[in-house]
């Protein structure tokens, strides 16, 4: 059992919310997004939303999810996630790369909630901080 902290997640954060799960399952959701995508329409165009989450290791750098298969029973207290989103847009003649989209995610357990974090690395993409937060609701509660 152990923290997974990244120890270059900025003390100025984009966004502070809390998840009314408790920790275990919080985590648990949030790893099931990786290698999800969801579309989503802009007028007439129709842009893929491909996640990549990988979580803090050794303090020094990120790994895929899918490496440790119970997170949610090895992880305890606080994780910091790092979500790339590669954003695409669908079109008839082909797929056209937009941006990715780079967030740091730290999950803290408080009890019956779990208190989240998110920094958008960079200024690259359409997406932002509220984008994340109102995708982990959805999964979380």
């Amino acid at each position: 059992m152990m923290r997974r902290v990244y120890y270059r997640f900025p003390t100025r954060f984009d966004l502070n919310f809390s998840l009314m799960v408790p920790f275990p399952r919080a985590i648990g959701a949030i790893a099931a997004l990786h290698r999800t995508h969801t579309n989503r329409r802009e007028g007439a165009d129709l842009f893929k939303h491909h996640l990549i989450l990988e979580i803090a290791d050794d303090r020094t750098r990120f790994l895929p999810v899918d490496l440790l298969p119970d997170i949610a029973v090895e992880v305890t207290e606080s994780a910091d996630f790092r979500f790339s989103i590669h954003e695409t847009l669908l079109r008839p003649e082909g797929r056209v790369p937009v941006s990715e989209n780079t967030f740091l995610v730290r999950v803290v357990d408080r009890g019956p909630q779990s208190e989240v974090f998110v920094v958008k690395e960079g200024t690259a993409g359409s997406l932002d901080a509220l984008d994340v937060r109102d995708h982990l609701k959805g999964v979380c509660e």
